[in-house]
């Protein structure tokens, strides 16, 4: 195992940006930007022997910067729409950026995706990464103390850890926006990899994709992956959901409690498999729908459906359902989850 880093870039006002790689004994790696905590690359071999970049993302610090689609981003305060850019708690009203439309989208104009963090490593697997965002920022209450580590080991597991802690009440629901493609970025759509989910239910939302506070069952819909299927099965199916999202940007609630796993997906060009495992409660599956159309690292134009984002997460606009599992994270608690994915190859 083994830690290395290199010099991305510089952003428009002039700070440096920093790569760091980390590579198991296998060859296989990935690289993580100290700007917005962002993962660049995932080389996975693959069944015939050759590297597979598996997530979608750009060659400079400038395409991050203009990065409308937060490829490969760390998301917070909070990932995900709020309805209203608003929210209460404790009797108080805090009023949120509008950055989509009339809503609140990922944190922000200027979330966790903008901010160049603090790069910190204790082991040869291990890249941790720390940002202090100061009360209000973004109009979110209380100065919240965030860092996200990134294990890469010998057995191919990502593990995401997400920690924080803030001096007043606030909100929090950390994730990432990287974009799948097993098959190799820039190589087309990833509707031919199967996907498998367990989750029996959607949050079901209105027509600016926020929850109407209804779960919807799973079961005789298009959104029924319990068993595993190809994306692109139903993602034109004639359902309103569907057309709400432009395929699917839905947040699956996942069955069970704790850590547990949460879904499979395959290429089936590749033969990469990746099992997704985590203690959230819920996962945004984005199909890449309104995906940019600007070339990524291999020169290849980014169309609609080039990734899958799988962003595990509390449920949108949670503040507004009683019922939906809370993000709120109390004065001097720990905020603390984690995410697993783990790449194998079917031979």
């Amino acid at each position: 195992m083994s830690i290395t880093q290199r010099e991305f870039g510089k952003t428009k006002d002039g700070r440096t940006v920093t790569l760091y790689t980390i590579t198991n004994s296998i060859g296989n790696s990935v690289s993580i930007m100290d700007y917005g905590a962002t993962i660049q690359s995932i080389r996975i071999k693959d069944a015939a022997g050759d590297f597979i970049d598996c997530c979608l993302g750009y060659n400079t610090v400038e395409e991050y910067e203009n990065n409308p689609d937060y490829l490969g981003a760390c998301i917070g305060r909070v990932g995900n729409r709020i309805g209203g850019s608003s929210f209460t708690l404790n009797g108080k009203t805090y009023t949120l950026a509008a950055n989509d439309g009339a809503n609140h989208l990922h944190g922000g104009t200027k979330g966790f995706d903008k901010q160049i963090f603090k790069f910190r490593s204790d082991y040869d697997d291990t890249a941790t990464f720390g940002y202090l965002s100061p009360d209000m920022d973004e109009g979110y209450p209380g100065e919240f103390a965030a860092v996200v580590s990134y294990i890469f080991d010998d057995n191919d597991n990502l593990v995401l850890n997400y920690y924080g802690w803030s001096n007043k009440d606030t909100i929090v629901s950390m994730t990432n926006h990287t974009y799948f493609n097993l098959s190799g970025e820039g190589s087309g759509s990833i509707l031919d990899h199967t996907l498998e989910l367990y989750a029996s239910a959607i949050t079901e939302v209105d027509s600016a994709l926020i929850p109407t506070g209804h779960l919807m069952n799973v079961e005789g819909t298009p959104f029924d992956f319990r068993s595993a299927k190809p994306i692109g099965q139903d993602i034109h199916a004639d359902n309103e959901q569907i057309r709400f999202g432009g395929g699917y940007d839905h947040n699956f609630c996942i069955d069970g409690e704790g850590m547990r796993p949460c879904c499979i997906l395959m290429s089936p060009k590749t033969r990469i498999k990746m099992y997704v495992s985590t203690d959230m409660p819920g996962v945004q599956i984005y199909t890449g729908n309104y995906l940019t159309e600007a070339p990524g690292k291999s020169g290849n134009i980014y169309h609609a459906n080039s990734g899958i984002a799988i962003e595990t997460q509390f449920y949108p606009d949670a503040l507004s359902h009683p019922e939906f599992p809370s993000p709120i994270l109390k004065a001097d608690k720990e905020y603390r989850s984690t995410t697993v994915y783990q790449f194998s190859v079917d031979e």
